[in-house]
């Protein structure tokens, strides 16, 4: 068999594997809260208590992506693992709130080689943390425990624990102090 015969069949079972994303997708977003929570457990990779995924949450590879407990998923986001490196995941810790429309990429391509070489690593979200809207987390990223990142950021690089972070990429603006009561932890 040759090269060209193996890119024609691994095009051809990735678009298959499209199709059917889309149609589970599809189902699980006109099925009440309930069912569409017991479908995502067996589904995703690990999804602890307390999930709430609202309408339109979109996992390319769901088995690449872990989920704790006490996290809230908003409208549209977007979430895609690796495909070719099984060791690339998405691993969300507890008590996270991401915003509406922010996308994760665990994959990309290398820009200094001249064919696009993939590229992939995991991005890890810690606890506490809390993910505007549209923000972009990309490959290789940790994002440390009770860090903010602001809406619309592409965090580039990781993100330092109690941290807030934003912009284009995204930049320290400051360390969050935190109040518990009258009394800064």
């Amino acid at each position: 068999m040759s090269f060209r015969t193996n890119k024609n069949i691994m095009r051809f079972l990735f678009l298959h594997y499209s199709y059917c994303v889309e149609v589970m997708h599809s189902a699980l977003n006109i099925l009440p809260p309930v069912l569409s929570s017991l479908l995502w457990k067996m589904i995703l990779g690990g999804m602890g208590r307390r999930v709430y995924l609202d309408k339109f949450v979109y996992f390319r590879y769901p088995k690449r992506v872990f989920i704790g407990d006490d996290v809230s998923i908003n409208r549209g986001s977007k979430f895609f693992p690796s495909w070719w490196d099984k060791a690339a995941e998405i691993r969300i810790g507890n008590r996270v709130r991401i915003g509406p429309e922010t996308c994760f990429f665990s994959a990309g391509h290398n820009s200094e080689d001249i064919h696009l070489a993939d590229v992939a690593a995991s991005i890890i979200i810690g606890n506490d943390v809390w993910i505007g809207g549209r923000a972009v987390i990309l490959q290789g990223v940790t994002v440390g425990d009770g860090s903010i990142v602001a809406a619309g950021s592409v965090v580039t690089k990781d993100v330092p624990p109690f941290t807030m972070v934003g912009g284009v990429p995204a930049k320290i603006l400051k360390k969050r102090e935190l109040i518990d009561g009258s009394n800064t932890i």
